[in-house]
C-alpha cells in the first residue's frame, strides 16, 4: 500500500482499524492513485531536471555568446579607436559611401583633419565639396565623376578650407566597387594631410631659389671681380705705356722747339744773305749760283712749309700727351680710394679713350650742365662711362648722333647717354642688367658690361634707368650721390 495511503487510514482508523469489506476495491483504486500520482512526479521532476539542466546549459552559452559579442564590440571600439589614433597621427582619414542606401561615414581622422564634431556633423559628399577650396572644386569633381565613370584615377592633391579659415593641403585617392551591370556600389576613399610636406617642399623651393639669387650674385661678383682686374690690369699698362711715352715725347716736343727757333734763325740768316746778294752785281757767277741754288731748293716754299710742318707736328705731339694724359686720367692709375672726382673731366677723357669706336658712327653732342664734384670711385664711374658710350656707338647702324647730358637735382647728380640708334625691344629690357645677356653677334660682346655698370652703380648707392623706342634709340641715365656712402675700407 502507498505511505501515504496508510498514514491516512491510521489516521483515521487507527492502527487496528479494520475497513469495511466493500472498501477493498476502493482503497486498491486509492492506491493505485496514489501510485500513479507518484510515477507522474517523478516523471515530472525528472523532466523539469533535465529541463533546468538543459535551460542552465542554454543560459551558460547565452552568457558566453553575450561575453563573447561584448568582446568582440569592445575589440571593435578598441580597433575603433586605435585606427582613428593612427589617422591622426598619420593625419589620413577614409570615407566610405554606400550609393544603394546613399549612406556615408567618414573616419575621426578625417573629421579631426577637417576640424568638425562627429556629434554635430552629417556627412556627405556635398558637405565635403564644400570644404574644398573654391579653386579647386571644380578639379575634385571632374576628378570624382570620372571615377565613377569607371576611369582609373590617380592621387589629387588639392587644398580644403576649415571652419576657421585654416587652408591645408590634401592628398586623396579613391576605389569603387562595381555590380556585374557596372553600376557604382561603394566608394572608398583616403584623405591625407600634406600640409606639413607642402611647407617643407615650399621651404625647400624658397631656399632652392636662394641658393640660385646667392650663385647668382656671387657669379656676377666674380665677373666683376675679373672685369675689374683687367681693368686694373689695362689701367696699369696704360699707365706704363704713358710713363714711357712721355719721356720721349717730351725729348721730342723740346727738340721741335729748339728746331723751331733754330730755323727761325736760319730765316734770319737767309735774309741778310738775300740783303747783301742785292748789293752784288746781277751779272756775276755767285749771283747765278745762288740763284740756281734756290730754285734747285725751291727756297720760297721751304719758307712757307718748314714753319706749317713745325706747327703740325708741334699739335701732334701735343696731342698725343693729351691722349697719354686722358689714359691716366681714365684709368685713375695714381688713385685706387674714394675720391671727390669731376664727372665732366672724366666724360671727356673717356670720350678721348673711345673715340676710335665713335667717330666712325656718331657725332658727340655735349650738354653739360652744373655738377659739383663727386665722391667715388672715379676710374669704375669711367668704366661705366664707357661701357655706355660704346654700346650707344654699336647701336647705330650707319651714322647717327650720341648725345652727353649732366645736371644736378638736390644730393644727386645724373648723367644720361642718349643715342639714335636701333632701340631695344621691350622683351630686352628686362634682360639687360643680366650677366652675359647680349644681342650682339657671337664674339662681338661678352654681356657683362651693363651687369658690371650695374653692380657699380649699385656700389656708389645709386641707381641707373634706361628707356627705348624701337627705331628711335636709346636713353640710359647714371644717378649717383654727391656725397659718399660706402665705408672707405671697403675698396
Amino acid at each position: 500500500m502507498h505511505p501515504l495511503l496508510a498514514r491516512q487510514i491510521k489516521r483515521h482508523l487507527g492502527d487496528g482499524g479494520k475497513t469495511c469489506a466493500g472498501c477493498s476495491d476502493f482503497l486498491e483504486a486509492v492506491n493505485a492513485a496514489y501510485v500513479q500520482e507518484d510515477t507522474d512526479r517523478h516523471m515530472i521532476e525528472r523532466s523539469l531536471e533535465l529541463m533546468s539542466t538543459e535551460l542552465n546549459e542554454r543560459n551558460e552559452q547565452l552568457r558566453q555568446k553575450l561575453w563573447e559579442k561584448e568582446e568582440t564590440e569592445r575589440a571593435l571600439r578598441l580597433n575603433d579607436v586605435r585606427l582613428d589614433k593612427a589617422q591622426q597621427l598619420a593625419r589620413l582619414g577614409s570615407w566610405d559611401w554606400d550609393m544603394v542606401r546613399n549612406a556615408a561615414s567618414w573616419s575621426g581622422g578625417l573629421l579631426n583633419i577637417l576640424g568638425v564634431d562627429a556629434a554635430t556633423f552629417i556627412p556627405t559628399r556635398n558637405a565635403f565639396l564644400e570644404f574644398v577650396h573654391a579653386a579647386d572644386r571644380e578639379m575634385v569633381e571632374n576628378w570624382f565623376n570620372h571615377a565613377l565613370a569607371g576611369e582609373p584615377q590617380a592621387t589629387i592633391d588639392y587644398r580644403v578650407v576649415l571652419p576657421d579659415g585654416t587652408v591645408k593641403h590634401v592628398l586623396s585617392q579613391i576605389e569603387i566597387e562595381f555590380d556585374d551591370g557596372g553600376r557604382p556600389l561603394m566608394l572608398f576613399g583616403t584623405v591625407l594631410d600634406i600640409t606639413a610636406r607642402k611647407q617643407v617642399e615650399d621651404a625647400l623651393h624658397r631656399e632652392k631659389a636662394d641658393q640660385a639669387a646667392l650663385i647668382k650674385r656671387l657669379e656676377e661678383a666674380h665677373n666683376q671681380l675679373l672685369q675689374s682686374e683687367k681693368m686694373a690690369s689695362i689701367g696699369q699698362l696704360a699707365a706704363g705705356v704713358a710713363h714711357e711715352i712721355n719721356n720721349p715725347i717730351g725729348f721730342v716736343s723740346a727738340n721741335l722747339g729748339s728746331l723751331g727757333k733754330y730755323v727761325e734763325q736760319l730765316f734770319a740768316v737767309l735774309a741778310a744773305y738775300e740783303a747783301v746778294r742785292v748789293q752784288l752785281p746781277a751779272d756775276s757767277q755767285a749771283v747765278a749760283d745762288v740763284a740756281a741754288a734756290e730754285k734747285e731748293a725751291d727756297l720760297a716754299y721751304l719758307k712757307e712749309d718748314i714753319p706749317a710742318l713745325l706747327k703740325e707736328s708741334l699739335d701732334g705731339i701735343t696731342r698725343v700727351r693729351r691722349i697719354v694724359q686722358d689714359l691716366k686720367d681714365f684709368s685713375h692709375v695714381d688713385s685706387g680710394e674714394w675720391q671727390w672726382a669731376d664727372l665732366h673731366q672724366g666724360l671727356d677723357s673717356t670720350l678721348n679713350v673711345v673715340n676710335n669706336e665713335i667717330k666712325y658712327k656718331a657725332e658727340v653732342v655735349k650738354e653739360y650742365g652744373d655738377l659739383p664734384r663727386v665722391e667715388c670711385l672715379g676710374s669704375q664711374i669711367n668704366q661705366v662711362f664707357m661701357n655706355l658710350l660704346v654700346n650707344a656707338a654699336h647701336a647705330i647702324q650707319e651714322r647717327g648722333v650720341i648725345t652727353v647730358r649732366t645736371g644736378s637735382a638736390g644730393e644727386e647728380v645724373w648723367v644720361e647717354v642718349a643715342d639714335t640708334g636701333s632701340g631695344i625691344p621691350p622683351d630686352n629690357l628686362k634682360r639687360i642688367f643680366d650677366p652675359f645677356f647680349t644681342t650682339k653677334p657671337i664674339g662681338k660682346g661678352t654681356g657683362l658690361g651693363l651687369s658690371l655698370s650695374y653692380g657699380i652703380v649699385q656700389k656708389h648707392h645709386g641707381r641707373i634707368e634706361v628707356s627705348s623706342e624701337l627705331g628711335k634709340g636709346t636713353t640710359f641715365r647714371v644717378t649717383l650721390p654727391v656725397h659718399c656712402q660706402e665705408p672707405k675700407a671697403d675698396n
